[in-house]
């Protein structure tokens, strides 16, 4: 599998153009990761190799488009304005036709203007694109209610090839990831206030105030993320509490030598059944709460049971390890807390190592991870609500139960209980972690069904094959085939003024 070359008018004499613009954060490469709107960025990537079988890709900030515009046409191009941005932040073209791709997580679109910001009336906002591109009909459903006019095209956010061609899961296999995690692992005795805690490797044992370990962890960390980076907060942290940590070392069981002295790790060693979970805890759609009490309470008398937690915003592992703390279930298994940005080889090896990806969001506008762990043959665990209700069923994994309830729109600074997000049902969640553990210890065969249903309904549904001709459709639906001119080669890559590296 791979991009496939545009099928339509696309050729060497042709000179189109498509002028990007985002938010330009730089989170594919690392930078500003967990910013708003850095997401968008990332969506910008999975777009580019199909955008560039389409025509020339130029991405810019909303600041230069103006110029970008002119440039193009100056040098013979026809442009398009193909924006990925939510529609109050959107920067329209003069002289090109506007495409506007927003991700939207809501059953109902903001009518009205807000905030002094005329562009939060999408309805009236999306009058002015020449055309929308969504991710799904649970999207195109919303703006149509709405009454939205303007048409609307469904191109799903491509997975990469990558994910498609990772093995099933084995659950035999040990992976390592070079990165610096977290790991809490305990023993069933807990003690109200205070805890009693005891290494598997022996009988010693300590008696340790939760608040005095919290006091030191915590301003340790925030040493640790000022002065250095998030990989080296194992030697901060040892430096600054030696007695709180060899406490906190006493409550759980480490295998690897610097974990067991500091309580961090350079390397995330996975094995046995894990679930993995990415996201930006700052998002309260994330509502990782629950997921880490539904795991904890479901699986807590399983060892070789792993719950993953990537966040994207390491200023938030603290935060993390503080509701994992206050959660107080005794348990077995054990959480590895990744804060580490990953590299996209470190994310297929994580991928490779998961069992199954677990979300239990509250609205999604297409849920990028899970997309990719299901084009990898990992079931998911999640609830079939907003976006996730186009692709996500009990055919591809395990559905937990959720109901509607008020919520405001994101951008809405007055809070205003407008359009609804989901409710997770807790002990529906707890049931189908336990269900899936059971699967995968005791019928390999379901669990292989159930992962082969997933990658083949991906490979439908947003592989780089089949998203590339929707969104070359909605591309030559706005640009006429007189519009682009026919009288020399397109130049090559390096004379554009910036290309998709350069941006982000």
């Amino acid at each position: 599998m791979g991009v496939v070359a545009h099928s339509g008018c696309w050729a060497s004499g042709d000179r189109r153009a498509v002028i990007v613009t985002s938010y330009c954060t730089g989170a594919p490469n690392g930078k500003n990761v967990g910013v708003p709107g850095y997401s968008y960025d990332f969506v910008v990537q999975l777009f580019a190799p199909l955008i560039k079988s389409w025509g020339k890709l130029l991405v810019v900030s909303r600041e230069e488009l103006p110029q970008a515009v002119a440039q193009m046409r100056a040098r013979g191009y026809t442009p398009v304005h193909l924006s990925f941005l939510p529609l109050q932040d959107v920067c329209f073209a003069d002289d090109a036709p506007n495409i506007v791709v927003p991700a939207w997580e809501y059953p109902d679109v903001p009518n009205h203007v807000f905030d002094g910001n005329p562009q939060n009336n999408w309805v009236e906002t999306a009058r002015r694109c020449d055309a929308l591109v969504v991710g799904g009909p649970f999207t195109a459903d919303a703006f149509q209610r709405a009454g939205v006019r303007t048409p609307i095209q469904i191109v799903q956010v491509p997975t990469p090839d990558a994910y498609f061609q990772i093995p099933l899961w084995r659950s035999d296999v040990v992976t390592t990831i070079n990165c610096c995690g977290l790991t809490f692992r305990t023993p069933t005795v807990w003690d109200g206030s205070e805890e009693t805690a005891s290494s598997s490797g022996g009988p010693r044992s300590s008696r340790f105030s939760l608040k005095s370990i919290r006091k030191a962890l915590c301003a340790a960390y925030r040493r640790s993320l000022k002065r250095t980076p998030l990989h080296r907060f194992c030697l901060a942290a040892k430096g600054a509490c030696d007695g709180g940590l060899t406490a906190w070392r006493a409550a759980r069981t480490c295998s690897d030598a610097t974990t067991a002295t500091t309580g961090a790790c350079s390397q995330a060693e996975l094995s046995g059944v894990v679930y993995t979970s990415i996201f930006n805890p700052p998002d309260y759609r994330k509502n990782w709460g629950d997921l880490l009490t539904g795991f904890l309470w479901a699986l807590r008398d399983c060892e070789d049971a792993t719950l993953v937690l990537k966040v994207i915003d390491p200023n938030w592992v603290g935060r993390v390890y503080e509701g994992y703390r206050r959660s107080g279930i005794p348990h077995r298994c054990k959480v590895v807390v990744v804060g580490d940005f990953l590299t996209e080889e470190q994310l297929l090896e994580l991928a490779r190592a998961t069992t199954y990806y677990v979300t239990t969001t509250r609205a999604e506008g297409n849920c990028l991870p899970l997309l990719n762990y299901l084009a990898a043959g990992r079931p998911g665990i999640s609830p079939c609500h907003t976006a996730i209700g186009d692709y996500f069923d009990r055919d591809v994994g395990f559905v937990v139960d959720s109901h509607p309830e008020p919520t405001a729109f994101p951008h809405d600074s007055r809070f205003r209980k407008t359009t609804t997000w989901h409710r997770l049902v807790w002990t529906s969640l707890v049931e189908e972690i336990r269900r899936s553990y059971e699967m995968a210890k005791y019928d390999r065969a379901a669990y292989d069904r159930l992962a082969r249903r997933a990658r083949e309904k991906m490979r439908g549904w947003n592989s780089m094959e089949s998203v590339g001709p929707r969104l070359w459709e909605a591309l030559d639906s706005v640009v006429s085939t007189e519009d682009v001119g026919e009288n020399a080669a397109i130049p090559q890559e390096d004379d554009c003024r910036r290309d998709l590296a350069a941006a982000a």
